[in-house]
């Protein structure tokens, strides 16, 4: 069994982009139910096995912020060993790649902060 590794994402970017995520997510039932990555990527149409991205894992929380000026999308992830950040750069380049995408991995034996845009 693999470990476990929980990652929570912070996306920035155009309110269209940001938003069409959220939409997706919502459309996904993301507070009421897991949204598994790989039904995620098959949304938008990305052969996560051709491109060997790593799909195991699941989004189990989600928020959405906005004000005048800025957009805000934050959910957590858990998924096998590592953070699955390549899937979310197919997502990013699927939405004309107008977001930031930050993260913050946490595995039991290991503490890791990226910034990843």
């Amino acid at each position: 069994m693999a470990n476990q590794a929980t990652t929570t994402y912070k996306v920035t970017g155009s309110r269209k982009a940001v938003s069409d995520l959220w939409k997706t997510l919502q459309g996904m039932n993301v507070n009421t139910k897991n949204v598994w990555l790989n039904e995620l990527a098959d949304f938008y149409g990305i052969d996560y096995g051709a491109k060997q991205i790593s799909v195991r894992g699941h989004i189990y929380w989600a928020e959405y912020e906005e004000d005048d000026e800025n957009t805000l999308l934050s959910f957590e992830t858990e998924s096998a060993w590592d953070a699955c950040t390549e899937l979310f750069e197919e997502i990013n380049h699927h939405l004309h790649d107008e977001l930031s995408i930050s993260y913050r991995l946490s595995k039991d034996w290991d503490n890791r902060y990226y910034l990843k845009s």
